[in-house]
Protein backbone atom coordinates (compact mmCIF):
# COMPACT_ATOMS: atom_id res chain seq x y z
CA UNK A 1 0.00 0.00 0.00
CA UNK A 2 0.96 3.64 -0.43
CA UNK A 3 0.66 7.00 1.93
CA UNK A 4 -0.13 10.36 0.84
CA UNK A 5 -0.74 13.26 3.21
CA UNK A 6 -3.54 12.28 4.54
CA UNK A 7 -2.13 9.39 6.04
CA UNK A 8 -4.74 6.88 4.93
CA UNK A 9 -3.39 3.60 2.92
CA UNK A 10 -3.41 4.63 -0.64
CA UNK A 11 -3.83 1.89 -3.13
CA UNK A 12 -3.07 1.76 -7.03
CA UNK A 13 -4.76 -0.06 -9.92
CA UNK A 14 -3.49 -0.49 -13.21
CA UNK A 15 -5.85 -0.82 -16.27
CA UNK A 16 -3.72 -0.43 -19.25
CA UNK A 17 -4.75 -4.37 -20.63
CA UNK A 18 -8.97 -2.90 -20.19
CA UNK A 19 -8.73 0.71 -21.07
CA UNK A 20 -5.81 -0.20 -23.56
CA UNK A 21 -8.40 -2.68 -25.08
CA UNK A 22 -10.09 -0.08 -26.89
CA UNK A 23 -7.18 1.00 -29.03
CA UNK A 24 -5.81 -3.01 -29.71
CA UNK A 25 -9.81 -4.35 -29.82
CA UNK A 26 -8.54 -6.24 -26.54
CA UNK A 27 -5.88 -7.99 -28.32
CA UNK A 28 -1.89 -8.47 -26.92
CA UNK A 29 0.65 -10.71 -28.08
CA UNK A 30 1.89 -12.76 -25.63
CA UNK A 31 5.44 -11.58 -25.04
CA UNK A 32 4.21 -8.13 -24.16
CA UNK A 33 1.95 -9.42 -21.76
CA UNK A 34 4.64 -11.76 -20.12
CA UNK A 35 7.14 -8.80 -19.78
CA UNK A 36 3.83 -6.53 -18.21
CA UNK A 37 2.95 -9.16 -16.15
CA UNK A 38 6.63 -9.57 -14.72
CA UNK A 39 7.58 -5.82 -14.46
CA UNK A 40 3.95 -4.48 -13.08
CA UNK A 41 4.99 -7.46 -10.34
CA UNK A 42 7.71 -5.58 -9.46
CA UNK A 43 6.60 -2.34 -8.84
CA UNK A 44 3.83 -0.54 -6.26
CA UNK A 45 1.17 -1.61 -8.14
CA UNK A 46 -1.73 -2.72 -6.09
CA UNK A 47 -4.28 -4.44 -8.61
CA UNK A 48 -3.77 -5.45 -11.96
CA UNK A 49 -6.97 -5.24 -13.99
CA UNK A 50 -6.83 -7.68 -16.37
CA UNK A 51 -10.31 -6.61 -18.76
CA UNK A 52 -13.53 -6.85 -19.11
CA UNK A 53 -15.82 -10.13 -18.49
CA UNK A 54 -18.08 -9.96 -20.30
CA UNK A 55 -20.92 -11.76 -22.37
CA UNK A 56 -20.66 -13.15 -25.37
CA UNK A 57 -21.44 -10.30 -28.67
CA UNK A 58 -20.99 -10.43 -32.67
CA UNK A 59 -18.62 -8.45 -33.45
CA UNK A 60 -14.89 -9.81 -32.78
CA UNK A 61 -13.39 -8.91 -29.39
CA UNK A 62 -10.01 -10.00 -27.85
CA UNK A 63 -9.10 -12.27 -24.78
CA UNK A 64 -9.13 -9.76 -22.80
CA UNK A 65 -12.58 -8.22 -23.38
CA UNK A 66 -14.49 -11.29 -21.99
CA UNK A 67 -10.71 -12.14 -19.51
CA UNK A 68 -11.92 -16.56 -20.21
CA UNK A 69 -10.38 -18.48 -17.00
CA UNK A 70 -7.62 -19.86 -18.99
CA UNK A 71 -6.07 -16.25 -19.22
CA UNK A 72 -6.92 -15.62 -15.73
CA UNK A 73 -5.06 -18.74 -14.67
CA UNK A 74 -2.34 -17.99 -16.93
CA UNK A 75 -1.54 -14.75 -15.71
CA UNK A 76 -2.04 -15.80 -11.85
CA UNK A 77 1.06 -17.85 -12.46
CA UNK A 78 3.40 -14.72 -13.64
CA UNK A 79 2.53 -12.36 -10.33
CA UNK A 80 0.90 -12.20 -7.14
CA UNK A 81 -0.64 -9.29 -7.55
CA UNK A 82 -3.67 -9.12 -6.58
CA UNK A 83 -6.26 -9.40 -10.07
CA UNK A 84 -9.38 -7.02 -10.90
CA UNK A 85 -12.01 -7.23 -13.92
CA UNK A 86 -14.42 -4.91 -15.05
CA UNK A 87 -18.41 -5.51 -15.30
CA UNK A 88 -20.40 -3.21 -17.67
CA UNK A 89 -23.63 -3.03 -16.01
CA UNK A 90 -25.69 -2.02 -18.61
CA UNK A 91 -24.87 -5.59 -20.76
CA UNK A 92 -25.71 -8.08 -17.23
CA UNK A 93 -28.24 -9.19 -15.69
CA UNK A 94 -28.45 -10.71 -12.07
CA UNK A 95 -28.72 -14.02 -13.84
CA UNK A 96 -25.71 -13.68 -15.61
CA UNK A 97 -23.69 -13.77 -12.57
CA UNK A 98 -22.77 -17.01 -12.06
CA UNK A 99 -21.49 -17.59 -15.45
CA UNK A 100 -19.25 -14.37 -15.53
CA UNK A 101 -18.24 -15.37 -12.23
CA UNK A 102 -17.73 -18.47 -10.78
CA UNK A 103 -14.65 -19.01 -13.02
CA UNK A 104 -13.22 -16.09 -11.77
CA UNK A 105 -13.31 -17.42 -7.78
CA UNK A 106 -9.60 -17.81 -6.72
CA UNK A 107 -8.01 -15.79 -9.21
CA UNK A 108 -9.61 -12.34 -9.09
CA UNK A 109 -9.86 -10.48 -5.84
CA UNK A 110 -11.61 -7.32 -6.72
CA UNK A 111 -15.03 -6.84 -9.46
CA UNK A 112 -15.84 -3.45 -10.54
CA UNK A 113 -19.19 -2.40 -11.94
CA UNK A 114 -19.00 0.36 -14.64
CA UNK A 115 -22.64 1.92 -14.28
CA UNK A 116 -24.03 5.29 -16.04
CA UNK A 117 -25.66 7.46 -12.83
CA UNK A 118 -29.20 6.70 -14.28
CA UNK A 119 -28.48 3.09 -13.67
CA UNK A 120 -26.90 3.82 -10.17
CA UNK A 121 -30.51 2.45 -8.31
CA UNK A 122 -29.81 -0.93 -10.62
CA UNK A 123 -26.21 -1.77 -9.63
CA UNK A 124 -27.83 -2.22 -5.89
CA UNK A 125 -28.47 -5.80 -6.40
CA UNK A 126 -25.83 -6.60 -8.32
CA UNK A 127 -23.14 -5.41 -6.15
CA UNK A 128 -24.84 -7.02 -3.27
CA UNK A 129 -24.41 -10.27 -4.91
CA UNK A 130 -20.97 -9.81 -6.17
CA UNK A 131 -19.99 -9.07 -2.71
CA UNK A 132 -21.44 -12.14 -1.40
CA UNK A 133 -19.63 -14.14 -2.98
CA UNK A 134 -16.62 -13.07 -1.82
CA UNK A 135 -15.07 -10.77 -3.87
CA UNK A 136 -14.05 -6.82 -3.06
CA UNK A 137 -16.56 -4.79 -5.13
CA UNK A 138 -16.26 -1.41 -6.40
CA UNK A 139 -18.71 0.91 -8.32
CA UNK A 140 -17.62 3.07 -11.39
CA UNK A 141 -19.78 5.92 -11.39
CA UNK A 142 -19.49 6.98 -14.97
CA UNK A 143 -20.05 10.98 -16.74
CA UNK A 144 -18.49 12.90 -13.31
CA UNK A 145 -18.28 15.91 -15.25
CA UNK A 146 -22.20 15.94 -15.72
CA UNK A 147 -22.91 14.91 -12.62
CA UNK A 148 -22.82 18.69 -11.64
CA UNK A 149 -25.09 18.86 -8.48
CA UNK A 150 -27.39 16.07 -8.94
CA UNK A 151 -25.57 13.51 -6.47
CA UNK A 152 -29.09 13.03 -6.74
CA UNK A 153 -29.28 9.10 -6.24
CA UNK A 154 -28.17 9.69 -2.39
CA UNK A 155 -30.81 6.39 -1.53
CA UNK A 156 -28.79 4.62 -3.62
CA UNK A 157 -25.78 5.73 -2.67
CA UNK A 158 -26.61 5.11 1.15
CA UNK A 159 -27.37 1.65 0.06
CA UNK A 160 -24.18 0.75 -1.77
CA UNK A 161 -22.47 2.42 1.72
CA UNK A 162 -22.90 -0.99 3.40
CA UNK A 163 -22.06 -3.14 0.73
CA UNK A 164 -19.05 -1.63 -1.42
CA UNK A 165 -15.29 -1.80 -0.38
CA UNK A 166 -14.53 0.90 -3.71
CA UNK A 167 -16.42 3.87 -5.02
CA UNK A 168 -15.40 5.66 -8.25
CA UNK A 169 -15.38 9.08 -9.37
CA UNK A 170 -14.84 8.37 -13.13
CA UNK A 171 -13.96 11.25 -15.60
CA UNK A 172 -15.35 10.04 -18.63
CA UNK A 173 -14.76 12.96 -20.92
CA UNK A 174 -11.69 14.00 -19.11
CA UNK A 175 -12.90 17.40 -18.47
CA UNK A 176 -13.25 17.87 -15.03
CA UNK A 177 -10.76 20.41 -13.08
CA UNK A 178 -9.05 20.24 -10.02
CA UNK A 179 -11.33 22.39 -7.56
CA UNK A 180 -14.77 20.30 -9.78
CA UNK A 181 -12.89 16.94 -8.77
CA UNK A 182 -12.42 18.21 -4.65
CA UNK A 183 -16.05 19.53 -5.04
CA UNK A 184 -17.57 16.36 -5.96
CA UNK A 185 -15.41 14.01 -3.21
CA UNK A 186 -16.57 17.20 -0.70
CA UNK A 187 -19.75 15.78 -1.21
CA UNK A 188 -19.75 12.35 -1.52
CA UNK A 189 -17.73 12.13 1.89
CA UNK A 190 -21.22 13.43 3.47
CA UNK A 191 -23.20 10.35 1.89
CA UNK A 192 -20.60 7.80 1.57
CA UNK A 193 -18.22 5.95 4.23
CA UNK A 194 -16.51 3.48 1.81
CA UNK A 195 -13.13 3.83 0.21
CA UNK A 196 -13.43 6.07 -2.74
CA UNK A 197 -11.46 5.90 -5.86
CA UNK A 198 -10.63 7.95 -8.96
CA UNK A 199 -10.43 7.16 -12.17
CA UNK A 200 -8.94 10.30 -14.79
CA UNK A 201 -8.79 10.78 -18.59
CA UNK A 202 -6.04 12.87 -20.01
CA UNK A 203 -8.58 14.92 -22.75
CA UNK A 204 -7.27 18.03 -21.16
CA UNK A 205 -4.07 16.68 -19.98
CA UNK A 206 -5.17 16.97 -16.25
CA UNK A 207 -5.21 13.05 -15.30
CA UNK A 208 -2.39 13.67 -12.95
CA UNK A 209 -3.21 16.98 -11.34
CA UNK A 210 -7.08 15.62 -10.93
CA UNK A 211 -5.51 12.15 -9.49
CA UNK A 212 -3.44 14.18 -6.65
CA UNK A 213 -6.48 16.53 -6.37
CA UNK A 214 -8.78 12.91 -5.65
CA UNK A 215 -6.39 11.75 -3.31
CA UNK A 216 -5.82 14.80 -1.09
CA UNK A 217 -9.90 14.92 -1.18
CA UNK A 218 -10.27 11.55 0.69
CA UNK A 219 -9.70 9.09 -1.96
CA UNK A 220 -8.09 6.17 -1.10
CA UNK A 221 -7.10 4.35 -4.87
CA UNK A 222 -6.54 5.65 -8.21
CA UNK A 223 -6.34 4.12 -11.74
CA UNK A 224 -3.74 4.83 -14.32
CA UNK A 225 -1.98 3.03 -17.11
CA UNK A 226 1.13 2.39 -19.00
CA UNK A 227 2.06 5.55 -21.04
CA UNK A 228 -1.27 6.57 -20.72
CA UNK A 229 -2.92 4.06 -23.19
CA UNK A 230 -6.43 4.32 -22.95
CA UNK A 231 -9.46 4.94 -24.63
CA UNK A 232 -9.61 8.23 -26.87
CA UNK A 233 -7.18 10.51 -25.16
CA UNK A 234 -5.52 7.99 -22.83
CA UNK A 235 -5.57 7.57 -18.88
CA UNK A 236 -3.14 8.97 -16.03
CA UNK A 237 0.55 7.52 -17.11
CA UNK A 238 1.14 4.88 -14.26
CA UNK A 239 4.91 5.66 -14.72
CA UNK A 240 4.00 9.52 -14.27
CA UNK A 241 2.50 8.89 -10.93
CA UNK A 242 4.99 6.34 -9.80
CA UNK A 243 7.60 8.99 -10.18
CA UNK A 244 5.42 11.36 -8.89
CA UNK A 245 4.69 9.29 -5.54
CA UNK A 246 8.74 8.35 -5.73
CA UNK A 247 9.51 11.80 -5.09
CA UNK A 248 7.26 13.64 -3.03
CA UNK A 249 6.54 10.61 -0.65
CA UNK A 250 9.32 8.13 -0.84
CA UNK A 251 7.54 5.06 -2.51
CA UNK A 252 10.12 3.07 -3.42
CA UNK A 253 10.34 2.72 -7.41
CA UNK A 254 12.75 0.27 -9.68
CA UNK A 255 13.29 3.12 -12.35
CA UNK A 256 14.51 0.97 -14.58
CA UNK A 257 12.15 -2.06 -14.36
CA UNK A 258 9.60 1.31 -14.45
CA UNK A 259 11.34 2.57 -17.89
CA UNK A 260 11.73 -1.04 -19.41
CA UNK A 261 7.57 -1.44 -19.24
CA UNK A 262 7.27 2.39 -20.68
CA UNK A 263 9.69 1.52 -23.56
CA UNK A 264 7.34 -1.37 -23.81
CA UNK A 265 4.05 0.26 -24.68
CA UNK A 266 5.91 3.16 -26.09
CA UNK A 267 6.75 0.69 -29.10
CA UNK A 268 3.03 -0.10 -29.36
CA UNK A 269 2.35 3.28 -29.15
CA UNK A 270 4.08 4.18 -33.03
CA UNK A 271 0.84 1.67 -33.67
CA UNK A 272 -2.14 3.04 -32.41
CA UNK A 273 -1.33 6.67 -31.69
CA UNK A 274 -3.08 7.10 -28.01
CA UNK A 275 -2.77 10.25 -26.64
CA UNK A 276 -4.78 13.90 -26.81
CA UNK A 277 -5.31 15.93 -29.55
CA UNK A 278 -7.64 19.36 -30.37
CA UNK A 279 -10.69 16.91 -30.89
CA UNK A 280 -10.46 15.04 -27.36
CA UNK A 281 -9.85 18.26 -25.83
CA UNK A 282 -13.13 19.63 -27.76
CA UNK A 283 -14.43 16.61 -26.18
CA UNK A 284 -13.34 16.98 -22.35
CA UNK A 285 -13.47 20.64 -22.10
CA UNK A 286 -17.26 20.17 -23.40
CA UNK A 287 -18.43 16.53 -22.00
CA UNK A 288 -18.95 14.91 -25.35
CA UNK A 289 -18.41 12.07 -26.48
CA UNK A 290 -14.93 11.72 -27.35
CA UNK A 291 -14.81 9.09 -29.70
CA UNK A 292 -17.83 10.55 -31.75
CA UNK A 293 -15.96 13.60 -31.91
CA UNK A 294 -13.09 12.41 -33.24
CA UNK A 295 -14.72 10.08 -35.37
CA UNK A 296 -16.50 13.29 -36.87
CA UNK A 297 -13.63 14.91 -37.74
CA UNK A 298 -12.10 12.10 -38.92
CA UNK A 299 -14.94 10.50 -40.73
CA UNK A 300 -16.91 13.79 -42.21
CA UNK A 301 -13.82 16.35 -42.39
CA UNK A 302 -16.06 18.23 -39.83
CA UNK A 303 -15.77 20.83 -37.93
CA UNK A 304 -14.56 21.69 -34.86
CA UNK A 305 -16.31 25.19 -34.54
CA UNK A 306 -19.73 23.12 -35.57
CA UNK A 307 -19.49 20.73 -32.72
CA UNK A 308 -19.03 23.71 -30.05
CA UNK A 309 -21.60 25.65 -31.63
CA UNK A 310 -23.96 22.47 -31.03
CA UNK A 311 -23.08 22.27 -27.27
CA UNK A 312 -25.63 25.09 -27.04
CA UNK A 313 -28.58 23.84 -29.17
CA UNK A 314 -30.35 27.06 -29.13
CA UNK A 315 -27.76 28.71 -30.87
CA UNK A 316 -28.06 26.31 -33.93
CA UNK A 317 -31.63 26.32 -34.26
CA UNK A 318 -31.62 30.21 -34.40
CA UNK A 319 -29.02 29.92 -37.20
CA UNK A 320 -31.06 27.22 -39.12
CA UNK A 321 -34.27 29.22 -38.84
CA UNK A 322 -32.57 32.94 -40.78
CA UNK A 323 -32.03 30.04 -43.76
CA UNK A 324 -34.55 29.97 -46.33
CA UNK A 325 -35.76 26.45 -47.13
CA UNK A 326 -35.26 25.20 -50.57
CA UNK A 327 -37.77 25.70 -53.08
CA UNK A 328 -38.01 24.56 -56.71
CA UNK A 329 -38.97 25.76 -60.41
CA UNK A 330 -39.84 22.50 -61.54
CA UNK A 331 -39.30 18.13 -60.54
CA UNK A 332 -35.73 16.87 -61.60
CA UNK A 333 -36.72 12.82 -62.57
CA UNK A 334 -32.93 12.14 -62.50
CA UNK A 335 -29.99 12.83 -60.20
CA UNK A 336 -26.41 11.90 -60.52
CA UNK A 337 -24.77 11.58 -57.15
CA UNK A 338 -21.13 12.46 -56.68
CA UNK A 339 -19.28 10.76 -53.75
CA UNK A 340 -15.56 11.42 -53.17
CA UNK A 341 -13.95 8.63 -54.13
CA UNK A 342 -11.69 8.09 -57.29
CA UNK A 343 -13.75 7.02 -60.21
CA UNK A 344 -15.33 10.67 -61.26
CA UNK A 345 -11.57 11.48 -61.74
CA UNK A 346 -11.01 8.15 -63.30
CA UNK A 347 -14.25 8.54 -65.83
CA UNK A 348 -13.68 12.16 -66.59
CA UNK A 349 -14.49 12.31 -70.12
CA UNK A 350 -16.97 9.79 -70.64
CA UNK A 351 -18.95 10.94 -67.31
CA UNK A 352 -19.03 14.90 -69.02
CA UNK A 353 -20.25 13.40 -72.49
CA UNK A 354 -23.12 11.73 -70.72
CA UNK A 355 -24.42 15.11 -68.59
CA UNK A 356 -23.85 16.97 -71.82
CA UNK A 357 -26.08 14.79 -73.61
CA UNK A 358 -28.65 14.53 -70.88
CA UNK A 359 -28.51 18.37 -69.68
CA UNK A 360 -31.69 17.58 -67.88
CA UNK A 361 -29.99 15.37 -65.02
CA UNK A 362 -29.41 16.69 -61.44
CA UNK A 363 -26.03 16.47 -59.90
CA UNK A 364 -25.62 16.40 -56.46
CA UNK A 365 -22.59 16.66 -54.78
CA UNK A 366 -22.44 14.82 -51.19
CA UNK A 367 -18.08 15.77 -51.60
CA UNK A 368 -16.39 18.68 -52.38
CA UNK A 369 -13.51 16.46 -53.61
CA UNK A 370 -14.64 15.96 -57.45
CA UNK A 371 -15.96 19.17 -58.14
CA UNK A 372 -13.69 19.93 -60.72
CA UNK A 373 -15.19 17.29 -63.39
CA UNK A 374 -18.33 18.84 -63.28
CA UNK A 375 -17.05 22.73 -62.81
CA UNK A 376 -18.42 24.04 -65.82
CA UNK A 377 -21.20 21.77 -66.94
CA UNK A 378 -24.70 23.55 -68.19
CA UNK A 379 -26.60 20.75 -65.45
CA UNK A 380 -28.14 22.00 -62.81
CA UNK A 381 -25.57 21.25 -59.15
CA UNK A 382 -26.52 21.26 -55.58
CA UNK A 383 -24.19 20.54 -52.70
CA UNK A 384 -24.90 18.72 -49.16
CA UNK A 385 -22.58 21.14 -46.80
CA UNK A 386 -21.46 19.65 -43.75
CA UNK A 387 -18.61 20.45 -41.34
CA UNK A 388 -15.66 22.04 -43.35
CA UNK A 389 -16.74 21.21 -46.93
CA UNK A 390 -17.50 25.40 -47.27
CA UNK A 391 -13.86 26.02 -46.96
CA UNK A 392 -13.37 23.39 -49.67
CA UNK A 393 -15.43 24.60 -51.60
CA UNK A 394 -15.26 28.37 -51.46
CA UNK A 395 -11.69 27.53 -52.82
CA UNK A 396 -12.74 25.55 -56.24
CA UNK A 397 -16.07 27.53 -57.32
CA UNK A 398 -15.38 30.62 -59.48
CA UNK A 399 -18.50 33.45 -58.96
CA UNK A 400 -19.73 32.62 -62.64
CA UNK A 401 -20.13 28.66 -61.45
CA UNK A 402 -21.73 29.62 -58.12
CA UNK A 403 -24.08 31.63 -59.76
CA UNK A 404 -26.47 28.52 -60.46
CA UNK A 405 -25.82 26.36 -57.57
CA UNK A 406 -27.50 25.43 -54.18
CA UNK A 407 -25.69 24.36 -50.71
CA UNK A 408 -27.76 22.98 -48.80
CA UNK A 409 -27.55 22.37 -44.83
CA UNK A 410 -28.32 20.05 -42.38
CA UNK A 411 -32.44 20.92 -40.66
CA UNK A 412 -30.70 19.69 -37.69
CA UNK A 413 -26.93 20.59 -37.95
CA UNK A 414 -25.91 23.82 -39.04
CA UNK A 415 -22.18 23.93 -39.63
CA UNK A 416 -22.43 26.55 -42.40
CA UNK A 417 -22.91 29.66 -40.98
CA UNK A 418 -20.01 30.89 -41.25
CA UNK A 419 -20.29 31.15 -45.31
CA UNK A 420 -18.30 33.82 -47.22
CA UNK A 421 -20.87 36.93 -48.05
CA UNK A 422 -21.24 36.12 -51.86
CA UNK A 423 -22.78 32.44 -51.12
CA UNK A 424 -24.95 33.44 -48.18
CA UNK A 425 -27.89 33.91 -51.45
CA UNK A 426 -27.43 30.26 -52.32
CA UNK A 427 -27.65 28.60 -49.12
CA UNK A 428 -31.09 26.51 -48.39
CA UNK A 429 -32.22 23.69 -46.11
CA UNK A 430 -34.53 21.08 -46.57
CA UNK A 431 -38.31 21.65 -44.58
CA UNK A 432 -38.42 17.51 -44.43
CA UNK A 433 -36.20 14.67 -44.36
CA UNK A 434 -36.97 11.64 -43.45
CA UNK A 435 -33.35 10.44 -44.15
CA UNK A 436 -31.74 13.07 -42.25
CA UNK A 437 -34.03 12.08 -39.39
CA UNK A 438 -32.14 8.76 -39.16
CA UNK A 439 -28.47 9.74 -40.24
CA UNK A 440 -28.46 13.30 -39.28
CA UNK A 441 -24.49 13.68 -39.62
CA UNK A 442 -24.48 12.05 -43.43
CA UNK A 443 -24.64 13.51 -46.73
CA UNK A 444 -25.24 10.66 -48.85
CA UNK A 445 -28.73 11.14 -46.38
CA UNK A 446 -29.04 14.69 -46.90
CA UNK A 447 -28.65 13.79 -50.79
CA UNK A 448 -31.02 11.20 -50.83
CA UNK A 449 -33.59 13.87 -48.89
CA UNK A 450 -32.66 16.53 -51.51
CA UNK A 451 -33.91 14.12 -54.86
CA UNK A 452 -36.88 12.97 -52.78
CA UNK A 453 -37.16 16.97 -52.47
CA UNK A 454 -37.43 17.04 -56.85
CA UNK A 455 -39.51 13.82 -56.65
CA UNK A 456 -36.69 12.34 -58.48
CA UNK A 457 -37.47 8.14 -59.50
CA UNK A 458 -33.74 7.16 -60.33
CA UNK A 459 -30.27 8.40 -58.11
CA UNK A 460 -26.96 7.08 -60.31
CA UNK A 461 -23.85 6.54 -58.54
CA UNK A 462 -20.50 7.92 -58.97
CA UNK A 463 -17.63 8.18 -56.38
CA UNK A 464 -18.87 5.74 -54.34
CA UNK A 465 -16.31 3.29 -54.45
CA UNK A 466 -15.89 1.71 -51.39
CA UNK A 467 -12.86 0.74 -49.78
CA UNK A 468 -9.99 -1.46 -50.25
CA UNK A 469 -8.28 -3.55 -47.24
CA UNK A 470 -6.96 -1.47 -45.00
CA UNK A 471 -9.15 1.22 -44.32
CA UNK A 472 -9.29 3.09 -41.15
CA UNK A 473 -12.46 2.32 -38.50
CA UNK A 474 -14.05 5.43 -39.68
CA UNK A 475 -13.81 4.28 -43.42
CA UNK A 476 -15.81 1.18 -42.67
CA UNK A 477 -18.30 2.88 -40.08
CA UNK A 478 -19.10 5.43 -42.98
CA UNK A 479 -19.57 2.43 -45.64
CA UNK A 480 -21.76 0.56 -43.26
CA UNK A 481 -24.03 3.98 -42.69
CA UNK A 482 -24.18 4.37 -46.99
CA UNK A 483 -24.87 0.44 -47.74
CA UNK A 484 -27.72 1.05 -44.92
CA UNK A 485 -28.85 4.15 -46.76
CA UNK A 486 -28.55 2.60 -50.17
CA UNK A 487 -30.91 -0.60 -48.95
CA UNK A 488 -33.34 1.87 -47.33
CA UNK A 489 -33.61 3.82 -50.86
CA UNK A 490 -34.38 0.53 -53.09
CA UNK A 491 -36.78 -0.82 -49.91
CA UNK A 492 -38.99 2.44 -50.29
CA UNK A 493 -39.11 2.38 -54.17
CA UNK A 494 -36.85 4.82 -55.72
CA UNK A 495 -34.12 3.30 -59.01
CA UNK A 496 -30.44 3.49 -57.57
CA UNK A 497 -27.48 2.12 -59.20
CA UNK A 498 -23.46 2.74 -59.58
CA UNK A 499 -22.69 3.71 -63.00
CA UNK A 500 -19.16 2.48 -62.28
CA UNK A 501 -17.85 -0.30 -60.42
CA UNK A 502 -18.24 -0.04 -56.49
CA UNK A 503 -17.27 -2.19 -53.70
CA UNK A 504 -20.81 -1.21 -52.04
CA UNK A 505 -23.60 -4.23 -52.59
CA UNK A 506 -25.87 -2.34 -54.81
CA UNK A 507 -26.94 -2.04 -58.31
CA UNK A 508 -24.19 -1.57 -61.26
CA UNK A 509 -24.72 -0.56 -64.71
CA UNK A 510 -21.88 0.78 -67.10
CA UNK A 511 -21.12 4.44 -67.55
CA UNK A 512 -20.77 3.71 -71.53
CA UNK A 513 -23.41 1.83 -71.89
CA UNK A 514 -26.00 4.84 -70.91
CA UNK A 515 -24.59 7.05 -73.49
Amino acid sequence: MLNIDHKEKIAFLDCTLRDGGYYTNWDFDDGLLDDYLEKAGKLPIDFIEIGYRSKTITDYRGAFYYSPKFLLEYCKGKTDKKFAIILNEKEIQLQDLDELLNPCKGLISLVRLAVAPSNLSRVVELAENIKARGFLVSVNLMYASKWQDNLYLEKSLKRLNTILDYFYVVDSYGGMHPSEVAEVFRKLKGILDTSLGFHGHNNIEMALINSLTALNSGATIVDGTITGMGRGAGNLKTELFLTILHQKYGVKVNFDILNELSDLFLEVKKEYGWGTNLPYMVSGAYSLPQNEVRGQVKKRFYSLNAVISEVGEIGIVEKNQSIPFLNKKKDINEFLLIGGGKTPQKFFGVIREFLRKNPEIGIIHSSSKNIEVFADLANFQIHCIGGMEMNRLQHKLTLDQLKSRIFVVSRKKNSAFNFPEVYKNHIRRISEGNFQDRYELSATAMAVDIANFYKANMIMLIGYDGYDYGATKEELELFKENQCIFDAVETEGMQIFSVTSTKYEITTRSIFSLI
